[in-house]
């Protein structure tokens, strides 16, 4: 196919909390002629203006225009991996709390490795864990992204460093700070409708309308607040295949005249049906000597996610119930919110702001069309199987100062401590989702003297025993320091100690940087840091039972799986251990180069070291461990899973941003830019098996697992961009190409490879006045698909391979109506 150019609109920048304060300049608002490498920042040592290029760690800034223009059909998260080079959000299918709050990381790491902001200050992580086992982020519940309304953002910043001593122990592969708007007057509002490409077969195909509102209003003369308001219904998109084997029970013998008409695509697994509404504000007034302000999120969020089909002749059915079988789905239905308020002024000579910041997400998880059939015919079909939520209170002061020193040298002190509280509850709903009814299917009957399976079908189920209530405070101080040493040479530093009052314990983390001017146009840069991410509260308390279709052996088989606490009885004779934080390493170098009007590129290699790291073990099941189970009160049949320190990473890679801005006179503007990230993860060390495991014939950390980190995402994304405007007109085109990919087994015959591909986007718009614009486009306009999955397909699922880095489910076609007052 041939390459089209299109839209990747990148700029290097730093950032820091105080980027707040200037998010009203107006030199982030739009490309210059002469090259973003010129526009002024604050680098990230806090406070002091600097110019992009001579940032001494790499940052992009998203700009809010283009946010707008892509997040109609898109997830924030998706926005963010269309425009930057190393940011990956996977489109997961069919995986419950994944297809919503789906897996997504920096630099080839998981969510949990990346520390978000909103106006500088942290945001809240979701109570939703990424549960599926085939992607970097299994078992870590990192902040979503998707909670904030797109339409309430003047930007995003990525700083692509380990910055943990800066901002806090989870900012191991980067920070992600989203500035809201706070314009006093004027407004935009967008309603964009879409779907994806129609397949022939199904006719679910993520019909999508959404909304968004974003308004200024001022304060009299001394404030103003913007207020923003968001809204998408989104349908399920469905690829499915026929389901093998026979669904009746034979008749007299024969098979059931039923089989020649049965509808066999009873998969439903695939994008969620999804309905969201969300709303921000951001406010600020002046109140002579300080300036008070607030922001704040709040979103609700309903989600059905169809899960594989369960057939009339099994023991997971009750014909009474459903004679021709089931479809169970998903559901959630989650509120999240944020608030924070504070001041800010100068305090003799020092730049101080103080704040406080509380965030919360509720989530309630079912499913629907589903029984419990070990309850038999007087089993419900719908249930509320558990809630979730996580709260989080952050208290924060910063205080900046600068000085002249050694003949008029500009040093840089900051330094500020932070309170924070968090706490992860989950407990059990209706326990007709958990109940063991003893039912056992009668004599004379297909399955007679069979028990009926126990749980409600297609659901993740919370039970009494499984229930988390766990809680912790941590206190921490820091101290950042920047220094012009001469006109050429930058030098920063950090170091901050952070205290857990729990098994966490306490821990010191430093940075170092520098940025050193070769000429005008050439700046060097590097960085060193160490990190530390504490086990999530999730990751120490979180249980769980399902019952779905996972790829066992090759082969998709219908499991009941089984998180188990790692503190408890059924883990500790597993062998499992204490979680203990993981530690990190963090080593960068590059250069910034802009050498003549209009043409930014960068370049920064890095290696990032995890020892310790976190993740679930493999799916085990053995004799022994059916043994274990039982002696637990369980029935033995499930595979057993838990959080583990199970691993020492080693990801080595690079990162090439250029953009290129190039007035063509009497034929408009023209922007051209490439991203380029190649990333490879190596795992250096694997926790020896527990003796307990050994003794099973058991390893706790498998081939299969090991393959999600080494192999399960592209090892390079190349992205290259062309955005030509010219009056009224203009014309955005984007071609991204994802390297190779793929999944390992057990058995190394059973190994899937996926080739690399190249997905084109689209749009053309048109100002049809000063204030309305009409856009029509396409994300992956081709329809391309992954390769083909040659793992037998029984269970009727997409026969393309389900965990690729740009979904399997073909393109996405859109108009939308953009208004600007």
């Amino acid at each position: 196919m041939h390459i089209v150019p299109s839209l990747l609109a990148l700029s290097v920048a730093s950032l820091t909390p105080a980027l707040a304060q200037a998010q009203q300049s107006d030199a982030l608002a739009a490309p210059t002629d002469t090259g973003e490498g010129s526009d002024i920042v604050v680098t990230g040592s806090r406070g002091q203006p600097r110019m992009v290029a001579s940032s001494p760690t790499p940052i992009d800034v998203i700009s809010g225009e283009d946010i707008a223009r892509l997040s109609g059909g898109l997830q924030l998260r998706d926005v963010l991996t269309q425009l930057v080079p190393s940011f990956q959000a996977q489109q997961v299918g069919s995986s419950s709390f994944d297809s919503v709050a789906r897996p997504a990381g920096l630099r080839g790491l998981s969510g949990v490795h990346v520390l978000v902001l909103v106006n500088g200050k942290r945001r809240h992580n979701s109570a939703l864990i990424n549960l599926n086992s085939g992607n970097v982020s299994a078992g870590g519940n990192p902040v979503d992204l998707d909670q904030i309304p797109a339409s309430s953002i003047e930007r995003i910043e990525v700083l692509r460093d380990g910055a943990a001593a800066q901002y806090g122990s989870d900012a191991i592969a980067g920070v992600i700070n989203i500035i809201l708007k706070s314009n006093a007057t004027g407004g935009t509002a967008n309603i964009e409708v879409g779907q994806r490409y129609h397949d022939g077969v199904n006719g679910s195909d993520g019909e999508t309308v959404s909304a968004q509102l974003s308004h200024g209003f001022a304060l009299g003369d001394r404030g103003s607040l913007a207020l923003s308001v968001d809204g998408k219904y989104q349908n399920a998109t469905v690829r499915n295949s026929d389901v093998t084997g026979t669904f009746y029970f034979p008749v007299n013998g024969q098979p059931d005249p039923r089989e020649a008409t049965v509808n066999r695509r009873t998969y439903q697994g695939g994008l969620p049906q999804l309905r969201q509404i969300q709303a921000a504000l951001n406010g600020r007034y002046d109140l002579g000597n300080v300036e008070a302000y607030a922001t704040a999120t709040l979103g609700y969020r309903e989600a059905r996610v169809g899960q594989a089909g369960r057939k009339p002749n099994a023991t997971s059915n009750i014909l009474a119930i459903y004679p021709d079988g089931f479809t169970p789905f998903y559901t959630l239905h989650e509120t999240d919110g944020q608030f924070t308020g504070g001041l800010r002024g100068n305090v003799g000579g020092w730049k101080l702001d103080l704040s406080s910041t509380y965030g919360r997400d509720y989530a309630r998880s079912g499913a629907d069309n589903s029984l419990n059939a070990s309850l038999g015919a007087s089993s419900p079909t719908s249930f509320d199987t558990f809630s979730a939520a996580f709260d989080q209170w952050t208290n924060n002061l910063d205080l900046t100062k600068s000085y002249a020193i050694l003949g008029g040298r500009n040093l840089q002190i900051s330094a500020g401590a932070e309170y924070r509280y968090e706490s992860y509850v989950t407990k059990a709903l209706d326990p007709a989702a958990y109940t063991n009814g003893g039912y056992v299917f009668p004599a004379g009957t297909p399955l007679a003297r069979q028990p009926g399976a126990v749980g409600a079908q297609g659901a993740i189920i919370v039970t009494p025993s499984d229930q988390a209530d766990i809680k912790r405070n941590v206190w921490a101080g820091y101290v950042d320091l920047a220094l012009d040493v001469t006109s050429r040479l930058l030098v920063t530093g950090a170091v901050r100690y952070e205290t857990y009052d729990d098994s966490s314990g306490d821990v010191w983390s430093g940075k170092v940087s520098a940025r050193y001017k070769v000429a005008d146009w050439l700046n060097l840069r590097g960085a060193f840091s160490n990190g530390f991410r504490a086990p999530s509260l999730a990751q120490q308390a979180y249980a769980q039972t399902s019952t779905q279709f996972n790829l066992v052996s090759g082969a998709y088989q219908l499991i009941e799986s089984k998180i188990v606490r790692t503190g408890s009885p059924i883990a500790a004779a597993l062998g499992a251990a204490p979680l203990t934080p993981e530690k990190s390493r963090n080593y960068s170098v590059g250069f910034a180069l802009t050498p003549i009007a209009g043409l930014s590129v960068t370049a920064d290699a890095y290696q990032i070291d995890i020892d310790d790291r976190i993740t679930l073990t493999g799916l085990l099941s053995s004799a022994g461990v059916r043994a274990i189970l039982r002696a637990n009160g369980l029935s033995g049949d499930q595979y057993v899973r838990f959080f583990t320190n199970a691993i020492d990473t080693r990801t080595r890679g690079i990162d090439i941003v250029g953009s290129y801005n190039l007035p063509l006179g009497e034929f408009g503007r023209l922007r051209t830019t490439v991203g380029y990230n190649h990333n490879v993860t190596n795992i250096k060390n694997i926790a020896p098996t527990p003796t307990q495991l050994s003794g099973l014939g058991l390893t706790l950390f498998d081939r299969q697992t090991q393959g999600y980190f080494t192999v399960g995402t592209p090892k390079d994304k190349l992205i290259l961009g062309l955005d030509w405007n010219l009056d009224r007109l203009g014309i955005n085109l984007r071609e991204t190409r994802y390297g190779n990919w793929a999944t390992l087994n057990n058995t190394p015959s059973l190994d899937q490879f996926y080739g690399a591909k190249w997905i084109t986007d689209l749009e053309v718009g048109y100002d049809v006045t000063r204030a309305a614009r009409v856009a029509v486009g396409a994300y992956n306009i081709f329809d391309t698909y992954p390769d083909k999955s040659t793992v037998p397909n029984t269970i009727g699922s997409s026969i393309y391979g389900g965990n690729s880095p740009f979904g399997a489910y073909g393109g996405y076609y859109y108009a939308r109506l953009s208004l600007r007052y």
